[in-house]
């Protein structure tokens, strides 16, 4: 701390000792401590002394180090010649003032700005965008299945893969553009003078820059992302609607396959609104039990008896009577109820497994379909297994279902992983869907599957279309030199079970079979013992 007076009419300063050691100036002109005062706040000590009121102020001084200090200055006129005030040091004060703010705006794994911060730059945005009559767009970015970084690789992989994303959004930023971190892997890019033909072709840009493969420790880390877009004044009139069209637009591209870009639409407001009602409904369903397993046979075209059943979730509505999947799909898409519901209807299925074997009942083998939320958990494949053993039912009468999605997008290794402990504990493994995705040969060869399962869209056009009818021959024929089952989906006419026969497949089940039934129906179906001669 330094103690001063300055002579008003001769500009001369007199100071305590210690201010040449503190900014390297001692008593003297004023223009002396001036030289030392950074320029641009030179006119904040000039102007001193014009105030009959006691003042406080603050300004940086250039050290003879050349280290920039920040001074607390308090003083006081006491006569119309005569100014009194004291100096002290406060850079450090300064400095954690600038930290916590630092702290308080920006995000501490990846140096971005955080929620709070890129609140107020979409604030300032939207602000000069309506004065200037300009556009704002804003990309939402969420990675698909990055949780499981987390779970394969530990949370040492997952926070690489985050600044490396945070470093490829940086390179987007200038003027216009501001990349934010809002939480988890959950980023976002605002842009000034964007509307919604240059916002799409920004969001596509972010999509490639992010979605090329990082590398950490040996490993490839490849998860792509989903963006949702909106704009500023198109499809909202303030940073909070703006922030929630952007988050609609992110779950419809999620909902439509993922690793794409979509731009908001009113009509997506609406499925919003359905879906949580829809899930709000399932919480109560679950707790009374109206959601249950239904059976649909499967069939040996070759014998023309029942070896098995695919399970089929049905909920008993209040209102809407039974639904089936296609009206709740969003259930099984939702991270928290996802695994609550596949584990209910699980659990659910072994109990009739057991009740129709007490009864002298062979059911076969029970397929049961997973989604793709509910196999992304870590433990899933334990669970399963764990679920076997506690309700006595053999591993060898269950196959678990997966589509081609569980595949591609996500970490191979823990696909892999997870479908090999499945096989290792008894249970087949069935690929649901087939031809309708993007998977490969590589995948089948790679994969550990034991049915591939020909989608129902193929059956409905083969005698219609060639092309259709080509493709199920050239899956069947792929399936059998990797010496695996097909089961084709959707047959509803005798003719169509005979000519798929005569092509050699073996497995089929659709309407002409039977319709999905509810356990207690099933055991009445097999007491029939039906066979289908074809």
């Amino acid at each position: 701390m330094v103690a001063w007076e300055q002579n008003l009419k001769t500009g001369y300063v007199t100071r305590s000792e210690k201010s040449e050691n503190l900014i390297g100036v001692a008593s003297g002109p004023l223009a002396e401590v001036l030289m030392r005062i950074h320029p641009d706040d030179r006119h904040i000590r000039e102007n001193l002394g014009r105030s009959e009121m006691p003042e406080e102020v603050e300004f940086r001084c250039i050290t003879p180090q050349g280290e920039e200090i920040w001074l607390a200055t308090r003083v006081r006129k006491v006569s119309s010649s005569r100014l009194v005030g004291i100096s002290f040091d406060i850079t450090d004060h300064k400095n954690d003032k600038a930290r916590i703010h630092e702290l308080a705006h920006s995000d501490a794994l990846t140096g971005l700005s955080n929620r709070l911060s890129f609140g107020e730059h979409l604030d300032n945005m939207i602000g000069k965008a309506a004065q200037e009559k300009e556009s704002v767009s804003v990309c939402i970015i969420d990675f698909d299945f990055f949780k499981e970084i987390n779970d394969s690789f530990g949370h040492d992989a997952g926070d690489a893969f985050l600044q490396e994303i945070a470093e490829r959004l940086k390179k987007l930023a200038g003027r216009k553009i501001t990349p934010a971190r809002l939480s988890g892997d959950e980023f976002a890019v605002a842009a000034y003078g964007y509307d919604r033909v240059s916002g799409l072709e920004l969001a596509k840009k972010i999509v490639r820059i992010t979605s090329r493969q990082i590398n950490h420790d040996g490993h490839a880390l490849g998860v792509k992302a989903s963006v949702g877009l909106a704009t500023y004044p198109e499809h909202a009139q303030d940073r909070k609607e703006l922030m929630t069209a952007a988050d609609i637009a992110l779950f419809d591209a999620k909902r439509h396959g993922r690793n794409q870009v979509r731009l908001y639409t009113r009509a997506m407001g609406q499925v919003i609104k359905d879906r949580f009602r829809v899930l709000e409904e399932m919480e109560s369903a679950l707790r009374y039990g109206a959601v249950m397993p239904f059976y649909q046979p499967k069939i040996d075209l070759n014998t023309g008896q029942v070896i098995g059943f695919e399970v089929l979730a049905r909920w008993h509505h209040p209102t809407r009577g039974i639904l089936a999947p296609a009206a709740f799909w969003a259930c099984f898409e939702d991270q928290r109820l996802s695994l609550r519901l596949t584990s209910y209807l699980f659990k659910r299925v072994l109990r009739d497994v057991r009740f129709l074997g007490s009864q002298g009942f062979d059911i076969g083998i029970i397929a049961f379909n997973l989604s793709n939320v509910a196999f992304g958990h870590p433990r899933i494949a334990e669970g399963i297994v764990n679920a076997l053993r506690y309700h006595g039912v053999p591993a060898d009468r269950i196959e678990i279902e997966v589509t081609e999605d569980v595949l591609l997008g996500r970490d191979e290794a823990a696909s892999g992983s997870k479908i090999r402990t499945l096989r290792n504990a008894g249970i087949r493994v069935a690929l649901d869907d087939f031809g309708t995705g993007h998977a490969s040969l590589a995948h089948l060869g790679k994969f550990q599957i034991d049915n591939i399962k020909i989608d129902k869209s193929f059956v409905g056009e083969f005698q219609r279309k060639r092309g259709s009818k080509a493709i199920i021959e050239a899956i069947l024929t792929i399936a059998h030199g990797f010496d695996l089952d097909v089961t084709v989906e959707g047959v509803e006419t005798e003719e169509q079970a005979a000519t798929l026969k005569q092509m050699g497949c073996r497995f089929a089940q659709g309407y002409f079979f039977g319709r999905p039934m509810p356990c207690e129906r099933v055991a009445d179906f097999l007491s029939k013992s039906p066979r289908f001669p074809l």
